[in-house]
Order: C-alpha cells, then structure tokens, then sequence
C-alpha cells in the first residue's frame, strides 16, 4: 500500500506511454505497465488490463521493480 498514492500519480501525470503489448493469454486484451519513481527513489512498476472492446480498465498491481527482475 505504501506505492499505491505513488501509482495513482504516475498513471494521472505521466508524459511518457506505458510500454503495452497484447496479453498472450487472452487476445481481447492489451497490458500496460508504467514504470516509476518513488520519493524514496524507490523504483516500481504499476500494471493495467484492458479490455480492447470496450475500452475498460483495471488496475492489476504495483510492485518494486526489484520483484519484477
């Protein structure tokens, strides 16, 4: 919980386009991940699914990049 403002702010204000890609198990949806800074200099990744027919959109996770590799 502790990245969960930080993500907020990241996904709000970002200049730069997540990197998306199409979900290879389910072709009707796209992935998008952010990648961010906490103030702690704490590096973190936020993910969202997308449905590609409607447009809707759910926040899957945020966690420290460390995880992530």
């Amino acid at each position: 919980m502790k990245l969960f403002n930080c993500a907020i702010e990241l996904i709000k204000k970002s200049k730069c386009d997540p990197d998306s890609r199409e979900n290879p198990n389910r072709r009707e949806e796209l992935l998008h991940k952010f990648f961010g800074i906490s103030p702690d200099n704490e590096l973190f990744i936020v993910q969202i699914k997308e449905n590609k027919r409607n447009n809707q959109k759910w926040l899957i996770s945020i966690f420290p990049k460390e995880k992530w590799e």
